[in-house]
């Protein structure tokens, strides 16, 4: 299913769930929320240090996915400021704290400071994750905290260190590097290197898929997630407890944070028409689980009802919508920030 489709389920007036419609997996937009702070090693923070060359910084500005490494398993995009703005904010706070670790001590407060996130999932020694996160970040304040090795929000400290001529600032096992003060780069150490290598060694230039940037290029919609899992043999190994990702090749949804919560709107490729009817029952089925949430909610537990998903197959191709309340959605985030901070804190 080409991108253009997926844009057409999110802009459609057929239907209510349909003009609602949204995208992204909401650990993965989570991963994708890191800016990218230039010039952290020298002493002129107007210029940046790419391929051997002092370049205008606000190049990396004005192309932060230049900075991602190649490869990428899923690749994401998070408009943060509508995500502050909606109903959710005080919750992605909490999950912004612990995949960067950054607090008052740097003169940081992630929905005042951040405004866009690119990031992306690796295979590359394991799970590895990078982003880069844009807006305005203090420098010299984040080189005091780290100076003075100061107790993050997570409970670790914030130790600098040298790689390729740039500093890098850890705590726990996760980290950043500015490179702009309007940009830095976010993730754990393998995907964090690995983007700052490239920096060292090239020039500024994407390498991801120019389908993956179309379709994070979406007009009107605040997050977006385009995944390649074509080579990933864990995949199949998980279809025994998801069984949706039996067979699947590439994944594309979008979204926004509009009324009722978040609205996703996607579409997934499989390897053959088979493949992606038995994924369409298994979406299905997958919806009857959460629909447990509605009982859960007239038990007293306030997570809200699940509206119904709407699930359409075309050949090899998976479309689908899914609307979620507020409450469901504050749920997934507690959940994914207690993962992320025990994660980072792991020694």
């Amino acid at each position: 299913m080409s991108n253009e489709m997926v844009r057409m389920l999110l802009q459609s007036r057929g239907a209510a769930a349909l003009r609602r419609a949204a995208a992204g997996a909401i650990a993965i937009a989570a991963l994708a929320a890191a800016p990218t702070l230039a010039g952290c090693g020298g002493a002129d923070d107007s210029l940046a240090l790419v391929g051997g060359e002092k370049i205008d910084a606000t190049a990396i500005d004005r192309d932060p996915l230049a900075v991602l490494p190649s490869g990428a398993v899923m690749l994401g995009y998070l408009d943060a400021a509508a995500l502050f703005a909606s109903g959710l904010g005080g919750e992605v706070n909490q999950l912004v704290a612990s995949l960067l670790p950054l607090g008052p001590e740097s003169n940081f407060v992630p929905s005042r400071d951040v405004v866009k996130v690119y990031g992306g999932l690796y295979a590359m020694q394991g799970a590895d994750f990078c982003a880069v996160m844009q807006g305005n970040f203090d420098v010299d304040a984040i080189r005091r905290a780290a100076d003075a090795r100061t107790v993050t929000v997570i409970g670790a400290p914030l130790v600098k260190t040298r790689y390729a001529d740039n500093d890098l600032f850890t705590a726990g096992n996760v980290g950043f590097v500015v490179l702009t003060p309007h940009t830095i780069l976010t993730g754990n150490e393998t995907g964090m290197r690995r983007a700052l290598d490239r920096l060292r060694f090239s020039k500024l230039q994407r390498s991801v898929p120019s389908w993956m940037v179309e379709l994070l290029n979406t007009k009107n919609a605040s997050f977006a997630v385009a995944g390649d899992l074509t080579s990933q043999p864990a995949v199949a190994s998980a279809a025994g407890q998801l069984p949706f990702l039996s067979g699947l090749q590439y994944v594309r949804v979008i979204g926004n944070f509009q009324p009722p919560g978040v609205n996703f709107a996607g579409a997934l490729t499989y390897t053959d028409p088979q493949s992606a009817a038995n994924g369409a029952v298994a979406l299905r089925n997958l919806e009857q689980i959460a629909r447990i949430a509605t009982l859960l909610s007239s038990w007293g537990f306030g997570y809200g009802s699940v509206p119904p998903m709407q699930v359409a197959q075309r050949e090899s191709d998976v479309a689908f919508t899914l609307p979620l309340g507020e409450g469901i959605v504050r749920m997934l985030l507690r959940t994914v920030a207690d993962t992320a901070r025990s994660v980072a804190v792991v020694r």
